[in-house]
């Protein structure tokens, strides 16, 4: 049934970008992580954030590439027992065997490989890889001034809950991501661009969404007036181009990617007085 799904996707989409095709592809097994977490006693713990959260929640027009979560009770989570029932979920109940798990040496990131794309003809050089992966990432919630609320999902042949932040706090979170969002480069850190980053404050800021600033507070420790003009700057700062070929993947639509990151500056002063 998983491969059956994947290829109606593609059938669906045929004359789709390839990049943004994957990512079609991937929203439906991630589809099958979350109906396999809502049956797992995990759900309890699991608090779900970022752009896939703001998909499946709340009808986010892009595509997300990964699942994040933040966790309570993190010393009672186990990262080989999780890894082995996510394994089971998709050997026994999916019977979909080809399916392995990776860790990152970090802890906090697992890849889910699913070798899938010479069966779904994407794979087309010897080179290429066969491996289609769906990342997890999870962080212990650190916070406190937040508000854990429930969403029903219901898409293809699955429907389940969904423990995810509250709007307010998602925005937070975002801020977040954007303002201290690094990358190593060596042994230096630098700070890391995500375009996607950069649509979804957008988002937030059409939907008329007031940041949780106590939380902003707790995970940056950047006070409102500090954080805004942080913000200012990375708006002003942010590449074009940089912000084109992040958000390409994650739209259907070439030109409207263009059309936003030509107007991003002005819309940005449109609503920069509401925050």
């Amino acid at each position: 049934m998983l491969l059956d799904d994947l290829k109606q996707v593609l059938n669906q989409n045929k004359d789709a970008q390839p990049q943004y095709l994957r990512n079609l592809l991937k929203e439906t097994l991630q589809l099958y992580v979350m109906d396999f977490l809502n049956q797992s006693a995990w759900n309890r713990q699991f608090i779900m954030k970022g752009g896939t959260a703001l998909r499946f929640c709340f009808d986010l027009p892009r595509l997300s590439e990964d699942l994040d979560f933040d966790i309570t009770d993190y010393g009672k989570f186990s990262l080989n027992q999780f890894v082995k029932e996510i394994e089971s979920y998709f050997h026994k109940k999916r019977q979909y065997v080809k399916m392995s798990v990776k860790t990152a040496n970090n802890q906090r990131t697992i890849y889910l490989k699913f070798p899938v794309l010479k069966e779904l003809n994407l794979a087309v050089l010897p080179s290429e890889s066969n491996i289609l992966h769906v990342r997890i990432d999870i962080a212990e919630a650190l916070a406190s001034s937040y508000t854990v609320e429930i969403s029903v999902k219901s898409a293809r042949h699955f429907s389940f809950l969904i423990r995810r932040y509250s709007q307010p706090d998602l925005f937070a979170g975002k801020l977040a991501a954007i303002l201290t969002r690094e990358t190593l480069e060596g042994k230096v850190k630098t700070a890391r661009v995500k375009g996607r980053d950069y649509y979804d404050l957008i988002w937030f800021l059409e939907k008329k969404i007031t940041p949780n600033w106590q939380f902003v507070w707790e995970i940056t420790h950047l006070d409102r007036d500090k954080a805004l003009q942080m913000l200012d700057k990375k708006v002003k700062d942010i590449s074009p181009s940089v912000l084109k070929d992040d958000l390409l993947p994650f739209f259907e639509n070439n030109a409207f990617v263009n059309q936003f990151v030509s107007n991003y500056q002005n819309i940005y002063q449109q609503y920069r007085q509401q925050m």
